[in-house]
């Protein structure tokens, strides 16, 4: 694999599981208004989608 094939797999395993943690911290440990516990999570999924569109241009 080339170094920015790697790169970006790095970045997206990285935001991956900073999306985990940010789930478990809002969901699990502090209740708090639902809707703002939805933006958060997408505001996170729209980044990690935005990672992968040019991985996957890459790997073609």
């Amino acid at each position: 694999m080339t170094y920015s094939v790697e790169k970006t797999i790095a970045t997206l395993v990285r935001i991956s599981i900073g999306s985990l943690l940010l789930l478990k911290m809002l969901v699990i440990k502090k209740p708090i208004n639902l809707d703002i516990t939805v933006s958060l999570i997408m505001t996170n999924l729209l980044l990690f989608m935005t990672k992968i569109e040019p991985l996957g241009n890459m790997l073609k």
